[in-house]
């Protein structure tokens, strides 16, 4: 090998070692850029995950209030019967006793003290 080929060699040499590191700076961006973006959609999909979370405890909780209030209205509708019921206890209960003895002597065809 004569002292021109080997300074053409060596040139050489530097030059497809200069491409490869090139390369590996080049591929060394790429995937820091890849990187980049993999966390941005990561952050994305995390974000759109709150959301949907968000809005299902939205709907959860007007479901909730929509009930409690439902249940609210009952429970006044069955305190405003109860109150109107309480004017019911005028009512004699020997009579109202007598009364349902009678009922049942008739409906059953048997003999009631009463009847007696």
């Amino acid at each position: 090998m004569n002292e021109r080929s080997g300074a053409q060699a060596r040139i050489t040499a530097a030059a497809a070692m200069e491409q490869v590191l090139r390369a590996e700076r080049e591929a060394e961006a790429e995937q820091n850029r890849v990187r980049a973006e993999a966390a941005q959609s990561v952050e994305r999909a995390r974000d759109e995950a709150r959301a949907i979370v968000n809005r299902a405890l939205e709907r959860a909780v007007r479901w909730q209030e929509r009930h409690a209030q439902a249940l609210a209205d009952r429970v006044e509708r069955m305190r405003a019967r109860a109150a109107a019921a309480q004017g019911v206890d005028d009512i004699d209960l020997v009579l109202l006793a007598q009364a349902v003895e009678r009922l049942a002597a008739r409906l059953t065809g048997g003999e009631t003290d009463a009847a007696r």
